[in-house]
């Protein structure tokens, strides 16, 4: 008798290893990456972006008629500030430092250096691109659906990214974790294998604990 429940509570356990070793500390271990990526980049750069790709909610209907309705969602990524032309869409910090605004005031030692992580973020064209006496790229950008341009030049540190204009493996990937799917995935199920690991190892205590103390009775 004591042999059977023994071979069984085993057997449970060692599924459950298998499945918490499999599963769940690969799955902690990319967790940890994605929210370490999250937190640097946002303390970094004032955005929370996963390898580079940001996702970004349209505030606005400036930009409708391109495609971008009021309260949809997109995703823009890191791009090279010299890549970047007219016509490009990016999301960008509407800020200027107000010690070195316009390209024009920009020498070898003056140049934006206030951080705009806190400004208001816009999702709007490039219709005009300056290059400064440094070498650093200055936007003007514009609503496709507005009147005129934006009232201030955007540096190109104040960037955020550029219009991911086709989904990939990541920006996938993202919107799935942010999904109530993702949730259970990522947060529901590590964290059902981690009381499952618990019981198990409660059992095993106490049928051991109770082995010793009826050690050679007939239970």
């Amino acid at each position: 008798m004591i042999s059977y429940q023994k071979h069984k509570i085993e057997k449970a356990g060692r599924i459950v290893n298998i499945v918490f070793n499999v599963i769940f500390i690969p799955l902690f271990i990319f967790v940890l990456i994605i929210a370490f990526s999250v937190l640097i980049t946002r303390l970094q750069s004032g955005v929370p972006s996963v390898f580079g790709y940001t996702q970004v909610e349209i505030a606005s209907a400036s930009m409708e008629s391109a495609g971008f309705d009021v309260g949809s969602k997109c995703f823009v990524k890191s791009e090279n500030p010299q890549n970047l032309a007219e016509g490009d869409i990016i999301a960008f910090f509407q800020f200027a430092d107000p010690n070195c605004s316009v390209p024009g005031m920009v020498t070898e030692y003056n140049y934006p250096q206030a951080k705009a992580d806190s400004s208001k973020i816009v999702f709007h064209q490039i219709i005009m691109v300056e290059t400064d006496v440094n070498g650093n790229k200055w936007f003007t950008t514009k609503g496709v659906d507005n009147a005129e341009q934006d009232s201030v030049k955007i540096y190109q540190n104040y960037v955020i990214g550029k219009y991911l204009e086709e989904e990939n493996f990541w920006s996938k990937l993202i919107t799935f974790i942010s999904s109530p799917t993702g949730l259970i995935c990522l947060v529901v199920v590590p964290c059902s294998l981690i009381v499952a690991s618990d019981i198990y190892q409660i059992i095993i205590l106490s049928y051991n604990l109770r082995k010793s103390k009826y050690e050679g009775d007939d239970w």
